[in-house]
């Protein structure tokens, strides 16, 4: 995910509350992590989570790590930022969602 691209579209009414849920809104203040929740939301969907973004939400655990709060399932998240772009991976275990 390109930082300075999320940067701009930032400034476009209505992008970040089309994304991202409320609770990401309040922690989410910068690019960088608007990018890195984009990044895990687009990663949870490609390893078979729900398809639209709003679904998804992406909040900071006990220690600061990113963890899936929506959809159920015992998710594993990584969320990076590398200069200018973010980047994540997500894998979803088999079995009953907890």
């Amino acid at each position: 995910m390109d930082v300075a691209r999320i940067a701009r579209a930032m400034q476009r009414p209505g992008f970040v509350e089309r994304i991202l849920t409320l609770a990401e809104r309040d922690y989410c203040r910068t690019p960088q992590q608007v990018a890195g929740r984009w990044a895990a939301k687009e990663a949870i969907m490609k390893a078979g989570g729900p398809q639209t973004f709003l679904e998804i939400e992406v909040l900071p655990g006990p220690h600061g790590e990113p963890r899936v709060v929506r959809p159920g399932g015992r998710w594993h998240l990584s969320i990076t930022h590398e200069r200018g772009t973010a980047a994540a991976v997500a894998i979803l275990e088999e079995g009953p969602a907890s």
